[in-house]
């Protein structure tokens, strides 16, 4: 899996996770299988931005005999229940992390090796508000990701930057 400075969700996080869940599932009339649970525990132990691939990769090495297509129909089912974000930070590849309430976060994203830095920063939060004011506009929600050359040294495909 890429790199991320991200730690895994904190227990009340979990707490939230599994309720949401439980109540769309109850909604839609699904039961929670198993196998899906199995995956989630997976999912939920791993770092923020996890791709479809690497979330089956994960399950595999964890023992789980696990499809990729489940694995899809697992992770479309967490963003329908509005309890998993998915993002497309680089052309045709999607991640997907848990959408905390009130944990907002904005991204760094390296273009050469793909890491994924989070941060949150008050001055940004205030300085988007006074925009929105400005403008008469009321926020809802916003994406704030920052594309460029991360400084590693062992940067994986730099060349030359």
């Amino acid at each position: 899996m890429k790199e991320s400075k991200a730690v895994s969700p904190p227990i009340d996080s979990r707490r939230w996770f599994v309720d949401e869940l439980g109540k769309y599932l109850a909604r839609k009339n699904l039961k929670q299988t198993k196998q899906r649970q199995a995956l989630i525990d997976v999912f939920l132990g791993a770092a923020t931005h996890v791709s479809a691939e690497e979330l089956h990769s994960a399950a595999r090495g964890a023992g789980l005999d696990v499809g990729l297509a489940t694995v899809y129909r697992t992770l479309n089912l967490l963003v329908d229940a509005k309890i998993v974000e998915q993002k497309q930070f680089s052309e045709g590849r999607f991640v997907y992390e848990i959408a905390q309430p009130g944990g907002h976060h904005d991204h760094l994203i390296c273009l050469d090796c793909g890491i994924v830095i989070e941060f949150a920063n008050d001055e940004i939060e205030r300085l988007q508000e006074k925009v929105a004011a400005a403008h008469k506009f009321k926020l809802t929600s916003h994406r704030l990701d920052l594309f460029g050359h991360c400084q590693k040294q062992n940067c994986e495909r730099r060349a030359g930057n």
